[in-house]
């Protein structure tokens, strides 16, 4: 019996859905897993905070972005730890097995200050 080769997308942000979707006529079942079910347009959010956007403009369900692509499955998980010599990850609760794994977390956001000439980088 054939079986269909997995892959695991972890990050649900810009890099992960693009990969998802790259995988939309390639024979391969695909796993989405972010810690959240909703994919968030961050640079728009200001936007949403003085009232000139609504919080549904800047804000889609990851399973909403992806329902046409019917081998894409979504989970709500936090990612533990990777075993890369055992092809599985290991989310809170649960171990998933893959053939390809793509880490596409993201990274935190910083918040740059400047006064007075000098620039200091925060983190939130």
């Amino acid at each position: 019996m054939d079986r269909k080769h997995r892959v695991v997308v972890a990050g649900g942000g810009f890099g992960g859905l693009c990969a998802a979707q790259s995988f939309k006529r390639a024979p391969v079942g695909v796993t989405l897993i972010d810690r959240r079910k909703f994919h968030l347009f961050q640079p728009l959010l200001y936007q949403v905070a003085t009232g000139s956007l609504s919080p549904a403009n800047v804000a889609s369900l990851l399973r909403a972005v992806l329902k046409r692509q019917k081998k894409v499955q979504v989970l709500l998980g936090e990612v533990i730890d990777f075993d890369p010599q055992n092809r599985k990850i290991v989310l809170n609760g649960d171990e998933i097995q893959y053939d390809t794994l793509i880490v596409a977390t993201g990274v935190p956001a910083y918040n740059v200050v400047v006064e007075d000439d000098d620039i200091k980088i925060e983190t939130p």
